[in-house]
């Protein structure tokens, strides 16, 4: 989200709701999406589409 982008969730809870409202009113500085980048690239992970099975 600090990037421009919003995650499609599902939800079934108001709670839920709730928590995604506010999770959309946090702001994080350059440095903290810095330092979350870096983690992530340094896991060398590639989950585009992981979710999807392979078909044979």
């Amino acid at each position: 989200m600090a990037k421009g982008t919003l995650p499609i969730i599902g939800v079934t809870k108001e709670n839920q709701v709730l928590d995604a409202v506010k999770a959309a009113n946090i702001t994080l500085t350059d440095e903290e999406v810095s330092s979350l980048e870096k983690t992530a690239d340094s896991l060398e992970l590639n989950v585009i589409r992981f979710w999807e099975k392979e078909m044979k």
